[in-house]
């Protein structure tokens, strides 16, 4: 079964998430559930904010911040290496599909592979107003979803009260991406079979300083919001916030003080309507350098792919992800 599949049928189960079939109730419990967020603005073209004249040096310290705290150089970065599919659940039946298209322009932008119409869900973002007893009866019916580090870190988010709690799915495969047969990801990175482990030993032996044996996909990944604590929250910085969760791999507690660039990440560390309306330029640097590295990429070389990204950003005037702006949107 589907990770995403997974969390909607307990989310049904829970009586959390209307079915498809009932338009009015899910409608009413759009209403009941979102009447928090805001919404003004939405369908508009997406604009990046940001400071286009940060200095470079600004810009590696900030991608050290978010995303690579501890990494090794024999690390692969984890990404999508499968096209995005994203299913979105308690937002009703007009917010959801607004979510949903936000998010998968925004997965274009950053340049990942977005799934046509009708796939398989490996992505779910969803609004409950009990997302511990979501979570638990996802514990109890699909163990192998949960690595043992994801389960600490929920269960972190879940004590900290935090409004939006996040975990993933991942397995290991070849150096260029592709699957490796029997080779079987348990709640994240888990332990191949016997086909999978010749495969791998393959690639290994052709190993070397410059080059990883193998890269980590991203297979499936979930935010949960919580309904109750989305006061002044717009649609956009829902979507944009689970944009870096889903595509990235930002640092469980990624945020960035004060005197560095702006990101998404901070949305739940300040008045939501004095946070970036959206991807900033910082973020949108990382999440291009990202998919532009190789599967087998070493994780050390993310700061080189960021700035690059960054640069191309500003020569561009950020004509390809809409109008950049140097001041935050007013809320």
């Amino acid at each position: 079964m589907k990770f995403a599949s997974s969390l909607l049928i307990a989310a049904a189960a829970l009586g959390l998430c209307a079915p498809p079939a009932a338009a009015a109730q899910q409608s009413e419990d759009a209403k009941r559930s979102s009447v928090n967020l805001r919404t003004e603005g939405v369908g508009e073209p997406i604009v990046v904010v940001g400071d286009l004249e940060l200095e470079e040096d600004r810009v590696r310290d900030a991608v050290r911040d978010i995303a690579m705290r501890g990494r090794s150089f024999d690390e692969p970065l984890m990404k999508y290496q499968d096209p995005l599919c994203v299913t979105v659940a308690g937002f009703g039946a007009v917010l959801g599909p607004r979510i949903e298209e936000r998010i998968r322009m925004q997965a274009r932008v950053v340049g990942a592979k977005v799934a046509e119409p009708g796939c398989a869900p490996n992505a779910t973002v969803i609004m409950v107003d009990r997302p511990k007893v979501l979570i638990e009866r996802m514990r109890q019916q699909r163990r192998d979803l949960f690595s043992p580090g994801a389960l600490r870190q929920i269960d972190t988010a879940l004590n900290r009260g935090d409004p939006a709690i996040h975990w993933f799915v991942a397995e290991r495969r070849n150096l260029y991406g592709d699957a490796m047969e029997n080779f079987a990801g348990v709640g994240g990175l888990g332990a191949p079979g016997i086909a999978g482990e010749l495969l791998f030993q393959r690639d290994a032996r052709f190993a070397s300083r410059i080059e990883v044996p193998f890269s980590i996909a991203r297979t499936g990944s979930v935010v949960v919001f919580d309904a109750y604590k989305l006061d002044n929250v717009h649609l956009d910085q829902v979507a944009d916030y689970a944009v870096m969760r889903i595509l990235g791999h930002p640092q469980p507690q990624a945020a960035l003080a004060e005197d560095q660039p702006d990101t998404i990440l901070n949305l739940f560390r300040m008045d939501p309507l004095e946070a970036s309306h959206g991807l900033t330029l910082m973020d949108l640097a990382y999440l291009r350098g990202l998919y532009a590295m190789k599967p087998n990429e070493s994780s050390t070389r993310l700061e080189n792919f960021t700035i690059a990204a960054y640069r191309d950003l500003v020569e561009l005037g950020c004509e390809e992800a809409g109008n950049c702006e140097t001041e935050r949107e007013p809320g």
